[in-house]
């Protein structure tokens, strides 16, 4: 069993040129892939890196399953035909940084091709993966792949996780060092003192509650439907959506946003407090409560439900947990009726976010990671 170490704050040194392969999931149009290599560039190419990145899906395939929701058969034969040129390249390359895995619901044999190369490379995780293969409906998909990842796992020269849940899988299944480092923010986007669209300044004004996210994942919008139309019987309340599909209603005034990278910060500058509801469930588990960390950069309150990475991060001092109904109502209403005191965790949540889940605070650290497997080659 490997080691799971916390967050880290240092890097190793080095210098002199050196070349990292990429193989994220996606291009930067996805969050994850955005968020967990791509902001990463400039700093491995500070570090003199001359960095190549594959994707596996490229932005055709989203645009395709967040408008249709489907996955066109063609696409996905492409997708494992590049990965596979990708991988053919892998030798060229000082340290390859891989995203989740290789090759989606490919034999577990697949998975160990790096290591049997002898190409140094680093595993990231952001999202409980493992759960696709392990947990999937059908039972031949969790005998053949519910351990396919574990010769990666086994191989790399470390593995980065979003949190501890995903931590406890990778040291459990053969990682040897797992490497704790948490979903961020450029700290220079997230300014503070950003334009207020559609915010009045008066302390009366209603409750402005918002959330962003993916078509994908406002389903979880549900577990607040109730709580919300409880609130606004007695206090005005507004639900602000940030990615959620057009149309969306909960029940209550509605501001549904179109999201779009250029305007996020804007619209979470507009809102008063962030929310992340979410099922205890063993997929939300693996979640790295991005949301949250988004919101308190942008100095506003939070309240979640105690799922994963959530009950780690949210403290009284920025917010609340809130495991039922009851809960949200009573965490929102507090908010509704003091606005002094959402102020002052907005605060303390933003002072948490620029010295722990900033990409200034991490990048230095996922750096030194490459560079040191970069140096076994």
């Amino acid at each position: 069993m490997g080691r799971t170490e916390g967050l880290a704050d240092g890097s190793e040194g080095g210098s002199g040129p050196w070349r990292v392969l990429i193989l994220s999931r996606h291009e930067p149009q996805a969050a994850s892939s955005r968020l967990r290599t791509f902001q990463y560039i400039p700093a491995l190419q500070a570090a003199g890196a001359e960095v190549c990145n594959r994707p596996f899906f490229d932005a055709r395939y989203l645009r395709r399953l967040y408008g249709t929701r489907s996955r066109g058969t063609a696409d996905l034969l492409r997708a494992y035909a590049l990965r596979a040129a990708a991988l053919w390249d892998a030798r060229r390359h000082d340290v390859v940084w891989v995203e989740k895995e290789l090759l989606p619901f490919a034999p577990p044999w697949f998975e160990g091709h790096l290591a049997r190369l002898g190409v140094p490379y680093v595993v990231d995780y952001d999202d409980a993966t493992f759960h696709t293969y392990d947990e999937h409906r059908r039972p031949l998909i969790r005998r053949w792949l519910g351990r396919k990842l574990e010769p990666l796992l086994r191989g790399a020269d470390a593995v980065t996780v979003g949190n501890h849940y995903l931590g406890d899988y990778a040291a459990a299944h053969g990682a040897k060092r797992v490497v704790r480092v948490p979903t961020v923010v450029d700290l220079t986007r997230y300014r503070l003192g950003a334009p207020v669209a559609g915010a009045a300044a008066q302390a009366d004004r209603p409750l402005r509650v918002g959330w962003i996210g993916t078509p994908a994942t406002a389903k979880y919008l549900e577990l607040v439907r109730e709580p919300l139309q409880r609130v606004a019987r007695t206090r005005a309340v507004q639900m602000v959506t940030i990615g959620a599909p057009a149309g969306t209603d909960l029940g209550v005034p509605m501001e549904v946003r179109p999201w779009t990278e250029a305007s996020e910060v804007e619209s979470l500058a507009s809102i008063d407090v962030g929310v992340m509801p979410l099922p205890d469930e063993p997929w939300e588990r693996g979640k790295c409560a991005y949301k949250l960390i988004q919101y308190m950069a942008m100095a506003k309150p939070v309240i979640a439900s105690p799922v994963g990475m959530n009950r780690e991060l949210v403290t009284p001092e920025f917010g609340a947990l809130a495991a039922s109904a009851d809960d949200w109502v009573l965490a929102l209403d507090t908010l509704a009726a003091d606005r002094a005191l959402g102020a002052r965790q907005g605060k303390q949540g933003r002072r948490c976010v620029e010295g722990t889940y900033s990409l200034q605070a991490q990048a230095p650290v996922v750096v030194g990671l490459l560079q040191g497997a970069a140096r076994r080659r």
